[in-house]
């Protein structure tokens, strides 16, 4: 078979080595080749797509499709496993959309140009190498790959933090004691590996607990890593074998360690404000759109079906940690006064809503929760870019010094306004379907779990209300009411240097504003690709077995 699934992983690493051997004063050349080898890797997606649509619309009922096996150290159980299913099939094809989106947005990118194209074409293989790994060792190398892109674009091509007003006065006081101004694009990526790095320990610790107890419980069965082996509780005679509760629980907090940063679940969440905001736009939609979903996705392939006993014990602690980073987080953005932070804290708060489908454990909870992940990768995403091109004309992302430009700016503003009503989950467009069917299924999970999923779906529904609260408060306090007379965009708009959004930064945007309408009008191909590898995780969870 044709390695598809390891084509699409490497073509972005060797687009981006390939980068680094071109002269960097052909910046355009660069720019150009990352654009293309960006392209060509969505054009495979784009064929993968369909071509597991064939198969699923013919009824293949494999957990795992396009399957490849490469041996590699078989005594420790590590081999070079792919597969795919309908889960991660969404994942991928939003992945390369949004690298291209986000390369073609960089084409403004002055310094270490070759470099930086680089490193966002190492992202995307990183990101996609997770999705597409059934085995948990390739799985682990795939998710530190990931992040040495991430600390270098965030640290070398970020922003300064700067004393915005007196929360963050303090903050750069007790960091740079009397200057009053730090290297924040270097402090957010130290932070950022910090976090991620301690709990990506912890997860190794736990694949390897987990090959070991594995083992243990498997008579007759050599030391294995491979997810269809140790989804399949069997040993080489058929007998089931099952790891105990208490080892499961030990197993899953291991797991949901390095998860739980990814996504993240609050007290773990404070890196994430700060990446996002001194990350140049681009990168942020990129670690906002693909790269958090990597956390939820781990829940969702590794934590259910490996450990189904210590994650139906534990949902209560998730959920509530759900409902705590949705309402929180949601506050938090509602005080916020630089609108790259204010959209952190935001996206942390749907993020709760993913969470919170999940573990329902019905058909409906978790595939909302997938396509929320795609909807809020695609609107996220664009909300970002459009930050980013507002501050690229304005020198600032102070909510108060703008007001009143949907005059000067009308087609800017209609995007933005598309994007924010998205990201409110207006009926119609792409959240919608998803927080819907999130939410239906935590009501519906209260025949399993009784009063207590009526009590979260209750909580976690009430968001709407500061959710529409800090979003039209970002929206109308920039587009709407009466203009700024001081400050730096009035010193811009009294010049008539204010200008409208260009073709190309509207091409960039318009892939993703189709979606949005797309998906919010016409959710069910999503669903159709999803059903089946749902089915698989919620019989394996429950402990009926794989369809």
């Amino acid at each position: 078979m044709f390695p598809l699934l390891s084509l699409i992983i490497f073509l972005p690493l060797i687009g981006g080595i390939a980068i680094l051997f071109l002269p960097k004063e052909q910046e355009s050349a660069i720019r150009w080749t990352a654009l293309g080898v960006a392209w060509a890797n969505l054009m495979l997606v784009i064929g993968l797509v369909l071509g597991y649509a064939q198969v699923a619309v013919a009824g293949a009922n494999s957990t795992f499709l396009f399957n490849e096996h490469l041996t590699w150290i078989s005594a420790l159980g590590i081999n070079y496993s792919l597969g795919i299913d309908g889960i991660s099939l969404l994942l991928v094809a939003l992945t390369a959309l949004l690298t291209v989106v986000c390369i073609a947005a960089s084409f403004r990118i002055e310094q270490k140009v070759k470099n930086y194209m680089a490193f966002m074409l190492l992202l995307e293989s990183g990101i996609i190498g997770v999705f597409l790994s059934t085995n948990l060792f390739l799985f682990y190398v795939f998710w530190e790959v990931m992040l040495i892109p991430a600390y270098f674009l965030v640290g070398s091509w970020g922003g300064e933090r700067r004393i915005l007003d007196s929360h963050s006065a303090n903050d750069a006081t007790r960091l740079a004691s009397d200057s009053g101004r730090v290297q924040g694009s270097i402090y957010a990526a130290f932070k950022f590996v910090l976090y991620t790095s301690v709990g990506s320990l912890l997860m190794l610790a736990g694949i390897i607990a987990l090959g070991y107890y594995h083992q243990q419980a498997a008579a007759g069965c050599s030391y294995t890593l491979d997810l269809a082996t140790l989804l399949s509780r069997t040993d080489s005679s058929g007998h089931v074998c099952t790891i105990g509760s208490g080892v499961q629980t030990w197993l899953l907090l291991a797991f949901a360690a390095a998860f739980a940063v990814k996504i993240p679940f609050v007290p773990l969440h404070s890196w994430l404000p700060d990446t996002y905001s001194e990350a140049p736009a681009p990168v942020t939609a990129m670690l906002a759109g693909a790269m958090s979903k990597t956390g939820a996705y781990g829940f969702l392939r590794f934590c259910l079906p490996l450990f189904p006993s210590a994650v139906q014990t534990l949902a209560p602690l998730f959920n509530t940690l759900a409902v705590v980073g949705i309402l929180y987080c949601a506050l938090l953005a509602l005080v916020q006064t630089d609108i790259k932070r204010l959209l952190g804290y935001s996206s942390i708060s749907h993020l709760g809503i993913v969470m919170l489908g999940m573990f329902a454990f019905n058909a409906q909870g978790i595939e909302g929760s997938v396509l929320q992940m795609v909807n809020h990768g695609i609107t996220t995403a664009a909300l970002f870019l459009i930050a980013g091109f507002i501050e690229a004309r304005a020198g600032t992302r102070r909510l108060s010094d703008f007001g009143g430009l949907a005059t000067r700016i009308p087609i800017l503003a209609t995007v933005m306004l598309i994007a924010v009503l998205s990201s409110l989950g207006l009926p119609g467009l792409n959240s919608f379907a998803g927080e819907f069917l999130a939410l239906l299924g935590v009501f519906i999970s209260s025949n399993m779990f009784g009063t207590r999923s009526i009590i979260f779906g209750i909580l976690g529904t009430a968001v709407v209300v500061p959710a529409a609260w800090y979003l039209i408060r970002f929206f109308l306090g920039m587009m709407e009411g009466p203009p700024q007379t001081e400050g730096p965009v009035a010193a811009l708009e009294s010049r008539g240097v204010l200008s409208d959004i260009h073709l190309g930064e509207f091409m960039l945007l318009l892939p993703l504003l189709i979606l949005i309408f797309y998906i919010g009008v016409q959710p069910a191909p999503l669903t159709f690709l999803l059903e089946p590898s749902v089915t698989n995780i919620i019989n394996t969870l429950l402990g009926l077995g794989s369809v």
